[in-house]
């Protein structure tokens, strides 16, 4: 179990909020797995994170973990973000990263935290989440390591879609990358997510509790500044 202190000194205890998957280990949704890494971890010293409003609520919390742990940083977290270039601007992931590394430079760790939005637009058939995920992780600075926090979209009563079969799928298509390519890691917010239910106030938005335990599960996934 990990404590983590949230507002007003209350400690709540977490079943971990480490990796989901990486090129050794494959995910288990619905349950938190301790990656024990093959070789040792790289260090990340310039840090981007890029993602939607998920991000985007936690990002207070976010950018104050990142400046604490020592990195040298940039959040860009956009409300209804998409993965493809394909959608205008601020929208696309693809768009902001290939912007962040023209003026901002270039990073050793990428952190993405994007698929929720996609799922409607194609991302629950397999072939196209994979393409999904290559394009964005090509849009990145050659070379990086890249952690991608996995999604959790519960069934919505007023859309006739299978948002809970497209989350298993998007998942998949994720932990199936990070079997694939050592660079590749995948944070799983899902498992932490689904531990706790009372974080969520609609089908894939958490409150201020879940936005703090978010932002503190992503930087506790990063290896520390050389």
């Amino acid at each position: 179990m990990l404590a983590v202190m949230l507002p007003g000194g209350v400690v709540a205890l977490t079943n971990g909020i480490n990796h989901g998957a990486d090129a050794t280990n494959a995910a288990e949704r619905g349950e938190q797995i301790q990656v024990t890494p093959t070789t040792p971890p790289a260090t990340c010293n310039r840090v981007v994170v890029v993602g939607d409003s998920l991000m985007d609520n936690a990002e207070p919390w976010l950018r104050a973990g990142l400046k604490e742990a020592g990195f040298t940083y940039e959040v860009d977290a956009q409300p209804s973000r998409r993965i493809p270039a394909t959608v205008r601007s601020p929208y696309s992931g693809v768009t902001a990263a290939r912007s962040i590394r023209a003026t901002w430079g270039e990073a050793d760790c990428w952190l993405v935290s994007l698929g929720s939005n996609d799922l409607i637009f194609g991302a629950d058939d397999p072939a196209t989440a994979d393409a999904m995920i290559a394009e964005m992780t090509a849009a990145l600075t050659p070379g990086a390591l890249v952690w991608w926090m996995n999604v959790d979209y519960h069934r919505d009563p007023d859309i006739r879609f299978d948002f809970v079969a497209a989350t298993a799928t998007f998942n998949d298509r994720l932990d199936a990358r990070a079997l694939a390519d050592p660079r590749f890691t995948v944070i799983d917010w899902y498992s932490l997510a689904e531990a706790n239910l009372g974080w969520f106030f609609d089908p894939v938005h958490v409150d201020r509790t879940g936005s703090i335990v978010r932002a503190q599960q992503a930087v506790a996934a990063l290896p520390p500044p050389g």
